[in-house]
């Protein structure tokens, strides 16, 4: 498996249409979600593909600094986590995670991450060290809740509904 980080401005055309097309495979045709994926922060973003021994895309994450407030988060986040249905079952959702939060980590200096993630994969954060800290809502009619991952206690951690 080979990963690879980008600026916006280091994607070529093909590689941005095959980011696009990518995510519209894994959340639109595979989930049926009807989102709005072109929301403004690409440009801003850095970019984490994971290609298989072929060099067919299999696994994406967007990586957001703090700075940007990405879904009103203050701290470093990611989105668009992705991994094909054939490449599912092996860790790569896990591997892009983790360096993505290593990445956010050595860029900024700050290793605390923010993230929304959809709710049935709330166990899934779990287990890589993230907690739960609000309560369910939902987006574009998906269930999501704000997670946090942090090395320290972070005084924003609290319990919610007893599930912590």
């Amino acid at each position: 498996m080979d990963f690879s980080f980008y600026t916006f401005d280091q994607l070529d055309a093909a590689t941005l249409y095959e980011i696009l097309a990518h995510r519209m495979e894994v959340f639109v045709l595979g989930q049926g979600n009807i989102y709005r994926d072109l929301d403004g922060f690409d440009q801003k973003a850095t970019h984490l593909l994971a290609r298989d021994e072929t060099g067919a895309l299999v696994g994406y994450v967007r990586l957001l600094p703090a700075a940007l407030h990405y879904d009103g988060h203050d701290h470093n986040s990611f989105g668009r986590l992705s991994v094909k249905d054939a490449a599912r079952g092996r860790g790569l959702g896990a591997e892009l995670v983790r360096r993505a939060c290593g990445k956010l980590a050595q860029d900024s200096g700050d290793p605390v991450v923010e993230i929304s993630a959809m709710a049935y994969l709330e166990d899934f954060y779990r287990r890589l060290g993230f907690e739960r800290i609000s309560e369910e809502y939902a987006i574009a009619g998906v269930p999501h809740v704000n997670m946090i991952f942090s090395p320290y206690v972070h005084p924003r951690l609290k319990r919610t509904s007893g599930t912590l």
